[in-house]
């Protein structure tokens, strides 16, 4: 009789891939937050300058509003789809010990911009905020660079995990054997 060998583990088993549509959505979702925010830095900080804002009494530019009503709805999908990932793709990346650091590294950031976002609204003196949307910005463009740096695929990173076995060469795999 043949030695037994461990059942050849299905692909999906062995990958934390999101679906299709979870994952272009949260790119274009990041691509919408990061184009926004730059377009405003650029509007703030070069397309208008100082000297524009005391002919016009201090007021922003016209753009400013709309890409920060823009800015919000892509805060507010992200917020969404981190909910939606954080129950699947955050826990089954956990179990598997597959790219542990990224993730919590994601979640910090997100939740770093979350709160920053928050104080440059609500919470801080309008001599803090162009400091604070400067750290905000910085942050937000690092957490993109992590998330493109994430999607890479994961054969390029790990090796097949010991906790799911393929069958070595020659080696039979039998449905149902254990």
């Amino acid at each position: 009789m043949p030695p037994k060998t461990a059942p050849t583990a299905h692909p999906m088993k062995r990958h934390n891939t999101m679906p299709r549509w979870q994952r272009r959505t949260l790119y274009l979702t990041v691509a919408l937050l990061t184009a926004s925010g730059l377009l405003w830095l650029c509007v703030h900080w070069l397309a208008w300058p100082t000297a524009s804002r005391a002919a016009l009494q201090g007021l922003p530019s016209p753009w400013e509003p709309w890409l920060m009503k823009l800015h919000g709805l892509g805060v507010l999908l992200v917020l969404l789809l981190t909910g939606r990932l954080s129950g699947v793709h955050l826990l089954k990346g956990w179990r598997m010990h597959w790219r542990r650091g990224e993730g919590l590294a994601l979640f910090a950031l997100l939740g770093g911009l979350a709160l920053s976002g928050y104080a440059l609204l609500y919470l801080v003196p309008e001599d803090w905020r162009d400091g604070l949307g400067l750290v905000h910005a910085a942050v937000g463009s690092a957490m993109a660079a992590l998330l493109w740096w994430h999607r890479r695929p994961a054969a390029l990173q790990h090796p097949p995990s010991p906790s799911l076995p393929s069958a070595g060469p020659g080696a039979v795999s039998r449905p149902g054997a254990h």
